[in-house]
């Protein structure tokens, strides 16, 4: 009930009104490219419930053209005409749109101005409904969403190097006052890869003090749409709810301690 980020009411906030669109958090793990099926799985599942989704790659580098314009995430944030995304390109399941330059223009906003008027910046372009999938490293989300105390979901697939990921990205987004959970898809064989969800778990209750949740691949269309972050609301007294932009200046979050395992 009183977990971070997630409370009895938090079904009744991701019921974002018409008109808002919504972010999910996705940390994307060292290698991204195998996350990309985890990342279609949730696509698809939010697809099913009837949402438009929106899938931003922040580890992927805008293509510029002739000119030294940007395209992608960084073309959307600066172009004021460039508005209502949600549709993908013909004969695409979704709208996938690179964004590592855009990103970083993201942090900068927020370092500047706070994270709330960052995560306004970075929503604005998007359609009404839409589900905005924020793929990117923990270091980025963490910098963008300082002290939000947002869900951030952490994928763990059956490789090597997952509990590594895993736990790295836990540990960084934890450390930002977010509330990182961890998403893992099974493709051969679900044991070896609950082995690696108790792993971090258990590590990251014993050297974290954090209880973390793990959600079934069933579960994560609604739970992502219950715990997704609404564009904030502008207090044109104080801010983004009450918030004067500048207040969250002091986030550090890339200096988390250096081991991933202590």
């Amino acid at each position: 009930m009183f977990e971070p980020g997630f409370d009895q009411a938090a079904g009744l906030r991701g019921e974002a009104p018409v008109g808002c669109p919504v972010l999910v958090p996705v940390s994307s793990p060292a290698q991204p490219a195998r996350a990309y099926e985890w990342l279609c799985t949730l696509a698809t599942a939010l697809t099913a419930e009837g949402r438009a989704v929106v899938i931003v790659d922040g580890t992927a580098s805008e293509a510029s053209r002739h000119d030294g314009a940007q395209l992608g995430l960084m073309r959307v944030l600066q172009d004021p005409s460039i508005a209502h995304l949600e549709h993908p390109m013909e004969g695409a399941d979704w709208l996938v749109i690179p964004g590592a330059a855009g990103l970083q223009a993201l942090q900068e906003t927020a370092q500047a101005a706070g994270s709330e008027v960052a995560l306004s910046r970075l929503l604005t372009p998007f359609a009404s409904g839409a589900v905005v999938l924020l793929f990117a490293p923990a270091f980025s989300l963490a910098a963008l969403l300082y002290g939000l105390g947002a869900r951030a979901l952490v994928p763990v697939i059956e490789q090597p190097q997952s509990s590594i990921d895993a736990y790295g990205a836990v540990k960084l987004l934890d450390a930002a006052g977010l509330a990182p959970v961890l998403a893992p898809l099974a493709s051969g064989a679900p044991a070896s890869l609950q082995t690696v969800v108790h792993t971090v778990i258990d590590t990251a209750q014993r050297h974290l003090g954090l209880s973390l949740d793990s959600w079934p691949v069933a579960t994560w269309a609604l739970r992502a749409q219950e715990s997704a972050i609404e564009r904030p609301r502008p207090n044109h007294a104080h801010g983004y709810h009450g918030l004067v932009p500048g207040a969250l200046r002091t986030a550090r979050p890339a200096a988390a301690a250096p081991s991933l395992w202590s």
